[in-house]
């Protein structure tokens, strides 16, 4: 007897020597028992923190010619996963990626990251900041932005819009920071200490990992606090390291046993 083995298909950055964006999320999910399809907004060499990062983002007419290839092997997809958009296309790319899915498989859970800015200030245009307001996110079961995002993304909403579930990251909480989980019904809360510095790809992975223990049967209270803890781990190792990058797979072992976080509501 076989067990269904879960299928993400990612959309979202490809950084080659950078553990972020899809290079992260895919890692964190194969972890979990996860499979993926990963479609690239982004080929690039290094994070752009780091300097020129060579590359660029993808042309939407190859992005959609390569996910034609994909959609071709009629592969059953129980999620998607949307990040960094390089590219206006690429959102409406995104936008006709999940209608395809959420038609073969209704319950397919979409989990929108709005990469789009931090620290008081958008770093993609505005005008693909708008779109993903106005037609991602509408499509999304849960978004996982940062507290500034969540912030501007509220400010653009029309009167009477609603949101998704969310899983919101960077939320202070006295000396210390984590990430709260919020639907309809309830709201939990993880936090951990701080650090001096943060490595690229922590809201990456969170929610890769948020997603794939979801997909594994928990409670969104125990994936949060789980996913938290995993994250939390990677830091602290990146940090005694003073790596500058997530060390995934040094520490692969702790995205499936890192002790969860106390969760309070």
């Amino acid at each position: 007897m076989t067990t269904s083995i879960p299928k993400v298909l990612i959309l979202s950055s490809t950084v080659a020597s950078s553990r972020v964006g899809a290079s992260a999320a895919s890692f964190c999910l194969q972890r979990l028992g996860v499979e993926t399809v990963v479609l690239p907004t982004t080929l690039m060499g290094r994070h752009p923190g780091w300097g020129a990062p060579g590359g660029g983002a993808t042309d939407p007419a190859v992005l959609s010619d390569v996910w034609a290839g994909v959609a071709a092997q009629n592969l059953k997809f129980d999620a998607v996963l949307t990040g960094y958009m390089g590219d206006r296309a690429h959102i409406n790319l995104g936008c006709d990626i999940i209608d395809y899915v959420k038609t073969r498989n209704p319950e397919a859970m979409i989990a929108v990251d709005p990469v789009m800015g931090d620290h008081g200030q958008l770093y993609i245009p505005d005008d693909r900041a708008a779109a993903i307001i106005k037609r991602l996110i509408p499509k999304a079961d849960f978004i996982t932005p940062n507290l500034w995002e969540l912030d501007f993304i509220k400010s653009r909403l029309a009167d009477g819009e609603t949101l998704p579930h969310r899983l919101i990251t960077s939320v202070l909480d006295g000396d210390n920071i984590g990430a709260v989980w919020q639907d309809n019904q309830s709201r939990w809360q993880v936090s951990h200490a701080k650090f001096e510095s943060v490595p690229h790809g922590g809201g990456d992975s969170l929610a890769a990992l948020f997603l794939g223990r979801l997909l594994l049967g928990e409670t969104p209270a125990n994936a949060l606090a789980r996913a938290v803890a995993c994250v939390f781990e990677l830091m602290r190792a990146a940090d005694a390291l003073d790596a500058g990058e997530l060390p995934l797979v040094r520490m692969q072992a702790f995205i499936n046993d890192a002790i969860a976080l106390q969760l309070r509501s």
